[in-house]
Parts: structure tokens; sequence; C-alpha cells
């Protein structure tokens, strides 16, 4: 016991004054092992921790409970130097990578050629989740900074207040900042105040097959330049003022909307918008003057305007990547959720063999869980699920037994 114990003491002096106070040769201890990081300051853009040869500002040395033994989450342990990207996040409009924590998704943790260590030059790292880019670059006529692959110009990649991640406050003012409202540019608006309009109603902000970026997809008077079709004349003190409310300047050509608004849901009819919260009055880059693909627009209002209903899952919201005017009614119908029919008649439309010799549906046999009729929808999810085929419990015996129990 006496041994013990003075081995004990001798063992805790030794910590005291010598173990305790070890100093490593950081980085040099660890380029013995990871020799191909060493290899990396010699890049264009080295993160400055790698630099100043502090690995252990980012990884535990010795263990962690996060991967490659990092200190904490990667996005945590980015934001807790980076206040800057931190605040973008506290903006309207967050980048979707960043608002997951996944820096990685765009930077090197370590050192790249590319400016903020950028994974790859700034056109090709966004075409890599936005394709359209490569459309836009194939077009006639290319707006300047996407020609030269500067999305940053007018983007910001981690967060602003204006949709689509738009600097300078989004439009119109961020197009002012280099195109100035002078003589030839009141020329080419016909004399209306457009100060405060926005310009992508009119023009594409990426490229057009036609001059002046001009949307190919235009309004018949826009086309005609039948301002006053639409519009108040008196263009010199005018701000594109309406003859009308939208609704009613609308309804004056397209008379079918009108029966619409008379049904027991109808899409937006009354609101003060109306139309133009979903449509281009001028020029769009869609046909119907939509003013963004499907389902990109109904995603702006629907789901929280999140394209997925979870990155993990297989099923989109967008029923087998489907428009959505497949299955729902843009303007007005009598069945909720503007779908175009109910029961199975709505699923029959494609899937006309489903079932047919398996689980009975139709209104003479009854959901227990609800006392109605079963459909399509009482097992299937219309949008996305966790289990193929858009069911929202295992098939295996989960959703089963919701109905079927001894």
């Amino acid at each position: 016991m006496r041994l013990f114990t003075l081995t004990f003491v001798l063992l805790a002096c030794l910590v005291c004054t010598g173990f305790a106070t070890i100093e490593v040769d950081e980085p040099a201890i660890c380029y013995t092992c990871h020799s191909d990081i060493e290899s990396l300051n010699s890049s264009k853009s080295v993160h400055t921790a790698l630099s100043a040869g502090k690995c252990s500002d980012c990884h535990n040395p010795h263990a962690s409970s996060h991967a490659a033994l990092l200190a904490d989450e990667p996005g945590d342990l980015c934001l807790s130097c980076h206040a800057d990207v931190k605040d973008d996040m506290s903006h309207a409009t967050v980048h979707r990578p960043a608002l997951d924590g996944d820096c990685l998704a765009c930077h090197d943790p370590h050192a790249s050629d590319h400016r903020n260590q950028l994974k790859q030059r700034v056109v090709s790292l966004c075409e890599s989740c936005h394709q359209s880019v490569i459309t836009w670059l194939a077009r006639s006529n290319v707006h300047s900074p996407v020609a030269k692959g500067n999305c940053m110009v007018c983007h910001d990649p981690h967060g602003t207040e204006a949709e689509g991640l738009l600097k300078g406050g989004g439009l119109p003012g961020l197009c002012f900042s280099c195109h100035q409202q002078n003589a030839a540019f009141a020329t080419a608006h016909k004399g209306y105040k457009i100060s405060e309009s926005n310009c992508a109603t009119c023009h594409d902000p990426h490229s057009s097959s036609l001059k002046g970026l001009i949307m190919a997809n235009q309004h018949n008077p826009f086309a005609a330049g039948k301002c006053s079709a639409c519009h108040s004349t008196g263009a010199g003190g005018s701000a594109y003022a309406l003859n009308a409310d939208v609704k009613t300047v609308c309804t004056k050509c397209h008379t079918s909307l009108n029966k619409e608004g008379g049904k027991k849901y109808h899409h937006n009819l009354d609101d003060e918008k109306s139309c133009l919260n979903c449509h281009n009055p001028h020029a769009a880059p869609t046909g119907s003057l939509l003013a963004a693909e499907q389902p990109v627009l109904c995603f702006r209002c629907h789901f929280n305007g999140e394209e997925f209903a979870d990155k993990s899952k297989d099923s989109y919201y967008t029923h087998d990547h489907m428009n959505c005017t497949n299955c729902h009614t843009p303007h007005g119908s009598d069945n909720q959720m503007y779908l175009s029919s109910v029961g199975t008649d709505l699923c029959v439309q494609c899937h006309e063999d489903a079932h047919s010799g398996s689980h009975p549906v139709g209104p003479d046999v009854i959901d227990k869980r609800t006392n109605e009729s079963v459909t399509c929808m009482s097992c299937h999810q219309l949008h996305g699920a966790d289990f193929e085929p858009y069911l929202p419990l295992n098939p295996d015996g989960d959703l089963c037994i919701q109905c079927h129990r001894k």
C-alpha cells in the first residue's frame, strides 16, 4: 500500500511539473501523418487557421464526437469565427446550404485555388445545383455578369433581405446600381416612370434570345407596344398606373376567369395583386406568362418555399416531377386544395390499374379511422413521403395495422 501511494504521488508530481506543460510543435506534428494537408499551403486561397498552423482551432487532437475530429459540427464551427456570415443568416432569405450549416458544400475547409476557398470557380459551383445556368449561357444575349461567371455581382451567397438572395435591397435598386435612368433609358421605356418597378417583369436578369434581355414569352399588348390597353395614358407622369384594379384589367380580355371566382375555392382572385401573384403582366420566362416555372412558382407560397420534403427522401414534393397543374386547377375549383377531381378519379387518370386486384377502394369501402370512403389518399400522400410509393408509414406493417388490427 505504501509503495502504491508513493508511486501515485510521483506520477501526480510529474503531471503537474512536466506532462501538463508539454508543448507540441503544431502543425509539424500533424504533418507527420497529414502531409497532403501541408501541401495545400501553396494554394491561392488558404484558410487562416491552416496558414497560421493552428490545426487545433478546428480539430480536437485526441477525440471528438464529430467527423474528422472536428471540435463541433461544421456549420457551428465556421460561424464561431465568421460573424459576418452569422449576421447574413438572420436575413429573410438564406441560401439553403448556409441554412443547413453545410458550408463544405461550397467551401474547402483547408485551401483552394479559388477565392474564399471555393471548391470550384463561381459559375461552375452555382451550376452544380442550379442547372438552368447551362441554358442561360446558351442564349444569344447574356447579361454581362452572367457571361463573366460572376454571379455574386447580383447575388449574396449566404443571405439577404431580398428574394433570390439579391443584393442592394433587391429590384429595382440593384439594377439601377449599374443602369442609369438617363434620357435614353426613359425613351426605351416610353417615358413611363419605372423607378419603383420590378425590372424582372419584362427583362430576364440572366439571358434572353431577344435584345435588351426582354423575355421571349410576351403579353400581346406589350409585344405590340399598346401600353394603354392596360395602363392609363399620360406617360410623362405616370408610374404605369393601371386603368382599373388588377382583376378587372385582366378579366376584360380573359373573360373565362370570371366564372372561376364563383367557385368555392378561387385562387388569389380576390387578392389585391390577384393575377400578379403568379403571372408577369408583360413578359415571362415561361408559357402562360407565369413568373417562374412550376413548381418553383408554387413553392414560393406552399410548403414554406421548400423544394423538397426532405433531401434524404426519394420523393419530391412534386408528384413524379410533374407540374402542379397536372392535379390542381390554378384559378378555381369546387374541390379542396384546388384538385381537378376528387377521390380515386384524380389518380386513375394516370394509375388506371392501381389496386384493381388488391386493396379495395371506393364508396362501399369505409376507412375505420375516418368513417369515410377509402380513396387512394387514405394510404398514399400526394406530394412526398418516407416510403415508396408515397406512403407515410412502412408498408411492411406499420401502415396496414392502422386499420387491420386483431
